[in-house]
């Protein structure tokens, strides 16, 4: 069972919590700015530093996602290595040595939940790389703040933070003898404000004196992983890297101690985006905003290659293989390209625009226009801006992957292979709604405040696809498949409900997956692909699922749709809706208000008059406005909270009673251990458990027969949990017994699933 009295750090989720999977989010991204990844996880994640997993760890990816640093396993079958893709391709089954040794988490306590979250800073996360050891990680943030924290330690303590620079840091970089630091940012104004620094990485202390680029703005940095020491920084408005040599650190100026080339300014216009060394620092790497890339020795600093027309655009990210011989660059055209460094030949390029498993749709479109003078007509090439390619690194050594402005990971093949490209897909944004596929399916979908719905499997945690569009909005939006901006244009998806296809609904796979967004619409899906909308006459926040029949909660009251067409006008409420909850039988609808009360109302099964009947008003159960409903499987329990409490009531009316009043199983003052809104209520299969999630980042589970008890997991979701459901529960009830697997939602943008038979039988003797 949990015991929270001995975690001590809320950077992560505590090693006590039975936490079995993780689908984590993808890496945020600005347009116009490079995305810094870290595919090195150094010797101790590779196994090299005992030879204990012979270097047959999942290859990790590390990068930011809003303020939280996500390390991500690599588990697809290609990224093991190119020779053990040739194993396979060879027909020989080779899982039981890539198991071994390689599925322990950081701390080696517990199997690998498919990678690491770290949630210790206080700003959007910019940077993170590993040390050449792999046992600590630097990573900044948008403040100027630099933490160095245990990457092996259980509660992934702190070992050193500081301020940098006044702006936020671009690019962090270790030595190769994992002692110093050196990052590269947005100095402040004053005279005094550095844009790049280099520091001890224990004690924080300086070790040089690294010039000020033009307007106090670097965009990267790298450090020579061999002595003699050497660094280079990239300039966000000046095309020029500067080089300097130490400790102590000052810059090489051409003219003075015999520095006869120091060839600072091989890029002609712009941002030098990135700069890599390779493995033994006999080489470095530059790429920039004017489409060139630019090769230098590693020691004189001495230009060797320049390659103008390496991409057709900016060129945003640069990364070395194992070898040190083969350059991976990508660009805001689309393509991944890979050159040989010694000669600056093109070893092979990937169109990941263009790529048929493009999650979403492909990520370029052709346009032919007519109307010339001859009648004659012209073909025009465009490419979606989620399409452009931001960063890229090599994982192992020699898998090549890049992610694109829709943070996409694509898991490029390697040079023995020619085999597609190979997506992962997920979410970009906190995750908002969360709901059910048709039971058998191993299905739950999950949308986010950017409109994107993505279709994950429950059995593995990974995702299938997300869901794309063919219906075209009065206003134009989701014109195309690629529509970066998800089904709902870009805006919040309040709520998810799927209905099954043996209960009416129809359609394909399953059953019809409703979602409703703030761009007041209801769409409806088949499989991954939108096919249907109805327009709200006010803006949706909530919605509920019984058998056929659909309710959706607006600002200005309620709708009912049935088998993909609305049944009813808006029906006004004299109060506020918070929440609603339908029955199994569309027959009774619950919703809470923001009066604190709960209104229960019969539907009528005629569908042209009279919809919508109160029938009785449970008041005085709340001190808050209602915010979540769930009814038991059997519907004969009804869950509701607010921002402290959880309480229970009986759906039967007490027979003989004057007033007919619901009797309460659980009051108000009971289960209040929240601190702040609850927003999802989930039972298990059987009824006997209640799970509730809040946004104070808590998970707590409950039992209507054990009313003094209870189970907390903190620290679920950093910024709130939005989502909760039992594996092999539906949203229209029913379900099988037997499955503890909890599945959580949050704002953090992870997918999370938890065992908890061993907390409930212990805690609750079920």
């Amino acid at each position: 069972m949990a015991v929270n009295s001995v975690d001590a750090s809320n950077a992560c989720i505590p090693p006590s919590h039975p936490l079995i999977r993780q689908a984590l989010p993808l890496p945020s991204t600005n347009r116009g700015e490079p995305l810094f990844l870290d595919g090195d996880g150094g010797r101790w994640n590779d196994g090299d530093d005992d030879g204990s997993s012979n270097g047959k760890r999942r290859p990790l990816v590390m990068y930011g996602f809003g303020k939280l640093v996500v390390i991500r396993e690599i588990d697809d079958a290609r990224s093991l290595s190119s020779s053990s893709s040739a194993m396979m391709r060879d027909g020989e089954d080779n899982d039981d040595d890539l198991d071994e040794g390689c599925h322990t988490d950081p701390t080696g306590t517990r199997e690998s939940t498919g990678g690491f979250v770290y949630r210790g800073h206080a700003a959007n996360v910019t940077c993170a790389k590993f040390s050449p050891s792999g046992k600590y990680v630097a990573s900044c943030d948008h403040r100027g703040r630099l933490r160095i924290w245990s990457y092996d330690h259980g509660e992934h303590l702190t070992r050193l933070e500081v301020q940098l620079l006044s702006g936020p840091i671009r690019d962090v970089c270790w030595d190769h003898e994992c002692r110093r630091v050196v990052v590269a940012g947005d100095g402040g104004a004053g005279s005094n404000s550095d844009s790049c620094r280099v520091i001890m990485w224990d004690t924080g202390v300086k070790c040089g004196e690294l010039s000020c680029h033009a307007r106090r703005r670097a965009s990267s940095c790298a450090y020579r992983p061999r002595r003699p020491m050497k660094i280079a920084t990239g300039g966000s408005e000046d095309a020029t890297v500067y080089f300097h040599s130490g400790p102590p650190f000052r810059r090489v100026i051409p003219g003075e101690n015999d520095v006869v080339v120091v060839d600072e300014r091989c890029h002609e216009r712009g941002a030098v985006h990135c700069l890599r060394y390779n493995r033994d620092g006999s080489l470095l790497a530059s790429a920039g905003t004017d489409g060139s890339v630019c090769i230098y020795d590693g020691g004189t600093m001495k230009s060797t290659i320049r390659l103008i027309r390496a991409h057709d655009s900016s060129v945003y990210s640069c990364s070395w293989d194992r070898s040190g011989n083969r350059l991976l660059t990508c660009g805001a055209d689309g393509y991944a390209r890979l050159y040989d460094g010694n000669t600056g030949t093109k070893v092979r390029e990937w169109d990941v625009a263009s790529s048929s498993s493009y999650s979403g749709g492909g990520g370029r479109t052709t346009t032919t226009t007519t109307g010339k003078d001859d009648g004659s007509s012209s073909t025009m090439r465009g490419m979606s801006v989620a399409a452009m390619q931001l960063g890229c690194t090599f994982i192992k050594g020699n898998v090549p992957i890049s992610v694109g402005y829709d943070g996409q990971i694509a898991v490029l093949s390697p040079l023995d292979d020619d085999g597609p490209i190979v997506f992962i897909t997920g979410h970009q944004a906190p995750i908002s709604a969360m709901t059910f596929g048709a039971p058998g399916d191993d299905t739950v979908y999950t949308a986010d405040t950017d409109g994107v719905i993505v279709e994950w499997d429950v059995s593995t945690g990974r995702a299938r696809g997300r869901v794309v569009s063919d219906v075209v909005d009065d206003d134009g939006a989701n014109a195309t498949p690629a529509s970066s901006a998800g089904i709902h244009a870009g805006a919040n998806v309040t709520s998810l409900a799927f209905v099954v296809n043996d209960k009416g609904g129809g359609g394909g796979d399953g059953g019809i997956l409703y979602s409703a967004g703030w761009d007041d619409h209801v769409r409806m899906t088949h499989g991954r692909t939108c096919h249907g909308k109805a327009r709200m006459e006010a803006q949706p926040n909530a919605m509920t699922v019984g058998s056929t029949l659909v309710v959706v909660m607006t600002v200005g009251g309620l709708l009912l749709i049935e088998r993909e067409r609305l049944v009813s006008e808006l029906i006004p409420l004299p109060y506020e809706a918070t929440c609603v909850c339908l029955s199994n039988d569309d027959a009774t609808l619950y919703v809470g208000g923001n009066d604190r009360n709960i209104h229960i109302y019969a539907i009528s099964s005629r569908r042209d008059v009279n919809l919508l009947e109160e029938v009785h008003v449970i008041t005085g159960g709340h001190l808050h406005p209602v915010q979540s409903l769930s009814l038991s499987p059997d519907c004969t329990m009804l869950a509701a909270a607010d921002v402290r409490d959880v309480c229970v009531y009986s759906t039967t009316a007490i027979a003989g009673s004057a007033d007919d009043h619901y009797s309460t199983l659980v009051p108000k003052g009971r289960w209040c251990f929240h601190s702040q809104r609850i927003g999802c209520l989930a039972w298990s299969p059987d009824g006997n458990v209640i799970a509730s999630g809040g946004n104070d980042d808590s998970i707590f589970l409950w039992c209507p027969t054990q009313k003094m008890k209870r189970v907390h997991y903190r620290f679920a979701h950093r910024g709130g949990v939005t989502g909760l459901g039992f594996v092999g529960r539906t949203d229209g009830g029913g379900g099988s017994s037997g499955d503890w697997t909890l599945v959580s939602a949050g704002a953090d943008g992870c997918l999370n699933w938890w065992n908890v038979e061993d907390d409930v039988r212990g805690k609750f003797g079920l």
